[in-house]
């Protein structure tokens, strides 16, 4: 394809750090904002440790599972965002795959930035200071060839001054320009059986009750997965710019 099909694609991926910290919660939302918005997008699950339960391909089965850290893997990856019409390109990075996405990440950017497409980083941050260090190993990685989202992950508190007040931080801060969002607290037993089950906000609530399950179809919980929906969708339309090529 020439640069000029390609000039409106953007790869958004997780910054894979430590397990816990919500990436995938988050990372299903935005496939859920961008169904909202009408957006095609192409999921690519690069997850290649988590076999069953998180990744991408235990929530959307139009998911494609690349293995990034083989060659042949790379190149299905560069082809996959090269041949696909979808403006945007979803990649779903495991925990802990700093090393071998970095050397990825080298190989790919300029071919592609070449070809017109646009890099996001998204790193999730919680209260637990090892998801602010892992947003500092993967800027000090990636650079400037990435813009950056933050997103405040809420479920175990409000405190993030480990990136907002201390001086790496602030620095990254300033220097990223990154955007910040915030991901409210999600009520365990619901999160657990979306989980569980491999549902989004979106595909539960659309889901009959023999594919969502009893506590997820009743009416309350139908009640709170709609709130969290709204509110999470209200959050990346702060940040349309930012998301979109």
């Amino acid at each position: 394809m020439n640069n000029k099909a390609n000039n409106q694609k953007r790869i958004v991926m997780s910054m894979g750090g430590k397990g816990g910290g919500g990436k995938s919660t988050l990372m299903t939302s935005l496939v859920d904002f961008f169904h909202a918005e009408n957006c095609p997008v192409t999921l690519i699950d690069c997850d290649t440790e988590n076999k069953v339960h998180g990744s991408f391909s235990h929530f959307f089965k139009e998911a494609v599972k690349v293995d990034i850290t083989t060659p042949s893997g790379f190149d299905e990856f560069v082809e996959k965002v090269l041949c696909d019409n979808a403006p945007m390109v979803l990649a779903d990075l495991g925990a802990g795959s700093g090393k071998f996405t970095f050397k990825w990440f080298d190989d790919m950017h300029d071919p592609l930035q070449e070809a017109g497409v646009r890099f996001l980083a998204i790193g999730v941050l919680t209260s637990e200071v090892a998801t602010t260090e892992t947003i500092f190993n993967w800027a000090n990685a990636l650079k400037s060839r990435t813009d950056y989202l933050i997103v405040r992950n809420h479920r175990n508190g409000g405190d993030f001054s480990a990136l907002e007040s201390s001086e790496p931080g602030q620095r990254f801060l300033k220097v990223s320009k990154a955007p910040v969002i915030d991901m409210e607290a999600r009520l365990d037993d619901i999160q657990r059986d979306l989980d569980k089950r491999g549902l989004s906000l979106r595909q539960a609530l659309e889901a009959p009750s023999e594919i969502a399950g009893p506590f997820l179809s009743r009416a309350v919980s139908k009640i709170r997965m709609r709130g969290y929906l709204t509110r999470m969708n209200a959050q990346f339309r702060k940040v349309v710019d930012t998301l979109l090529p």
